[in-house]
């Protein structure tokens, strides 16, 4: 992913002209190359490439932001393991380095989603597992975006889309809402799993099996998944508090001490996304259901209305459906 981001405090160092590009020096077809290779370098020209410059080698992706250039390096193709390195974008030259994550001499990276960079912090979802990963830690940087500490672990992550289930509510700034796997089934689904087929833990134990085992635990997984908000942009996560009663009156049965509100994300097929439309403040619509997890069955799937930037819940009706008022602005 590529995108530039520039405004006045770049005219002082970076030039109107410059161009930054992730090149690729192999001569092989990009579609029998595995998602990550070596094969690619990071270059920047300030003359339309009458001539260029070197910034990183091995770099394949990156971001621009205000604050914060983002490069990720590839380490090992075998592995996938790859590392996120950061500069400021104003610095002339660029001057890179690694991210600091926790425990990193016992987790390697196999995919790193930037999920919001704005307010001066980096928002950061890394996935440490094999290639069919489905969940993965939130981490939230220094002022920097280069220290970072755990915020939540077990996002859940859909590998089709490759899209992170935490949504960031528009307008309210350091409020979102996420989905996890239940840490104790993660647990337990792991160990049940090391026992069949070999689930690699450090980077030099990577190996082919480990796809397989993950699969399974994808299929195992989806049934333990919970909602969870954060009000001050990750230093603390809570449950969703369930409406006490329904649409039209009637008290919700559900034992208090499991009992919480969940709601599906935009990366679910086949039901309405969580909707905070820009133009009123507070606002959010989602769909879900109230119990111990999230559910997958269209019977037990209501719309869900909050009008204090998640703090309280009302459910509003039965619909699944979002498609006829997910572009309806408020007022």
């Amino acid at each position: 992913m590529c995108r530039g981001v520039q405004n006045q405090s770049f005219l002082a160092t970076i030039p109107t002209e410059r161009i930054i590009i992730s090149k690729d020096l192999s001569k092989q077809d990009s579609s029998e190359q595995g998602t990550w290779t070596k094969e690619v370098m990071l270059l920047y020209s300030d003359n339309f490439f009458k001539s260029r410059s070197s910034i990183m080698k091995q770099a394949q992706y990156f971001l621009i932001t205000n604050d914060f250039f983002f490069a990720i390096r590839v380490e090992d193709e075998k592995s996938q393991d790859i590392t996120l390195y950061v500069s400021d974008p104003k610095l002339k030259p660029y001057k890179f380095k690694p991210v600091e994550l926790p425990l990193k001499n016992e987790l390697y990276d196999r995919s790193i989603t930037i999920l919001d960079a704005s307010q001066g912090q980096v928002f950061l979802h890394v996935t440490h597992e094999g290639v069919r990963a489905k969940y993965g830690n939130v981490y939230i940087s220094d002022a920097q975006g280069l220290r970072y500490s755990l915020s939540l672990e077990n996002n859940a992550k859909d590998i089709g889309e490759d899209a992170c289930e935490i949504e960031k509510v528009t307008g309210l700034e350091g409020i979102f809402i996420a989905n996890v796997y239940d840490s104790d089934m993660v647990e337990k689904t792991r160990d049940e799993m090391v026992g069949r087929v070999f689930i690699p833990k450090k980077k030099s134990q990577f190996g082919s099996s480990g796809a397989k085992a993950l699969s399974k635990r994808v299929k195992d997984l989806d049934k333990y998944k919970k909602t969870k908000i954060s009000f001050d942009k990750g230093g603390m996560w809570e449950p969703l508090k369930p409406p006490k009663t329904n649409y039209e009156g009637e008290k919700i049965e559900c034992p208090e001490k499991v009992c919480s509100l969940h709601l599906h994300s935009a990366a679910s097929a086949r039901f309405g996304p969580l909707y905070s439309p820009s133009g009123s403040l507070g606002i959010i619509l989602g769909t879900g259901n109230v119990g111990q997890y999230l559910s997958q069955q269209a019977d037990e799937i209501n719309t869900y209305l909050s009008r204090d930037g998640g703090m309280r819940w009302y459910e509003v009706c039965f619909l699944f459906y979002l498609e006829d008022i997910i572009h309806y602005q408020l007022d």
